[in-house]
């Protein structure tokens, strides 16, 4: 079942999904049953989710510890709905300026960002990394495989600080952009752009100042799902 899990997920039935779920609370037992009782009783994974513990414990093969759990992932369920909508989107320049500024205020050690992008600019991840050396941070190519491997982003926007107030690219900064740039056409994602922040310096744009042009680095995409520009998006 965990492999079907891993590899076949989108197949999984309701009274599977159940099942995969008990396997965490009621151990060296087929949960099953179990999973069809719940399933019988409330008529819905909905309504599964929705109910109270007390009534939870009154399904055969459900306790308190798979009462909780249970009413602890319909909870994790409601506050997700209501946050839906309310995920930052990046559509232009002004919006990705002032997302990273704002994470990038009071820095005194360099750090890197990856923000991953879907459809509309919708922010899926924003990844850091901080290697704890003020003067440099690096990140292998197999980890940003793998995180675009895990949020399968659309679009990607990389942003990094330079501490000592200077905002201009340095040739490791062009270095890791085409690195960045190899990854993301591999995954087939758009390289949105790469910024670079400074204290008391204006951000760097590898697109507006039309530093990918100059390092051979072709942006564009077939279907562009972000739109970096100085105007505002329209809501």
């Amino acid at each position: 079942m965990s492999e079907k899990l891993y590899r076949q997920n989108e197949t999984l039935q309701d009274h599977e999904l159940l099942e995969i779920l008990l396997f965490s609370s009621i151990s060296r037992k087929n949960t099953n049953g179990t999973a069809h009782e719940l399933l019988d009783h409330f008529g819905s994974l909905e309504g599964v989710f929705s109910a109270m513990p007390q009534a939870l414990e009154k399904v055969s093969g459900i306790g308190k510890k798979s009462a909780e759990l249970i009413r602890v992932v319909g909870l994790l369920i409601e506050r997700i709905r209501g946050a839906e909508g309310q995920s930052p989107r990046l559509t232009n320049m002004a919006e990705v300026k002032a997302f990273a500024q704002n994470r990038f205020c009071g820095r005194n050690v360099e750090i890197l960002e990856i923000y991953c992008l879907g459809v509309g600019g919708r922010l899926l991840c924003a990844k850091s990394y901080n290697c704890g050396n003020s003067e440099r941070v690096a990140v292998e190519s197999k980890k940003l495989n793998e995180l675009f491997m895990t949020v399968q982003p659309l679009s990607v926007v990389v942003a990094h600080n330079h501490p000592s107030g200077r905002s201009e690219p340095s040739d490791g900064d062009d270095a890791a952009v085409r690195e960045i740039y190899n990854i993301c056409r591999i995954n087939g994602i758009q390289f949105a752009d790469s910024l670079i922040f400074a204290e008391g310096a204006e951000p760097y744009s590898y697109f507006l100042g039309k530093r990918f042009e100059r390092l051979g680095v072709d942006r564009s995409a077939s279907q562009p799902y972000i739109v970096l520009s100085n105007k505002k998006s329209k809501k």
